[in-house]
């Protein structure tokens, strides 16, 4: 069973949710296009990510930014637009072409760890 406060998005019991307020497929499709947005703003697409994949990719794109700023990293700098980073540590991987929004992000939480 997923855990709740881990995937906010979904329950366990996804058709009883429903039942009980007829707004939240609404309210989850206003989430996922939010954290796609956010994820857009940093140069990443996850369009074709599951709901649970996006919000885990979320999360570990902010782990591995206040890891960057923990290591003395600068945000404005390290990450796109900017060509010229700091540290190439500090610079967000990027996605290829053929990765799933999940293989990325156990690559993203691997640089993570590689910051601490």
């Amino acid at each position: 069973m997923r855990d709740p406060i881990r995937h906010p998005i979904t329950t366990g019991d996804e058709a009883r949710e429903r039942e009980l307020d007829r707004h939240r497929a609404t309210e989850q499709r206003d989430a996922l296009t939010e954290a796609l947005d956010r994820l857009e703003m940093r140069g990443v697409d996850a369009s074709d990510g599951s709901m649970e994949a996006v919000v885990d990719l979320l999360e570990a794109v902010e782990a591995f930014e206040r890891a960057v700023i923990a290591a003395g990293g600068d945000l404005m700098i390290d990450t796109p637009p900017s060509t010229q980073p700091d540290n190439q540590r500090f610079v967000l991987p990027r996605r290829s072409g053929d990765e799933s929004v999940a293989d990325f992000t156990k690559r993203v939480r691997a640089a993570t760890s590689q910051l601490a």
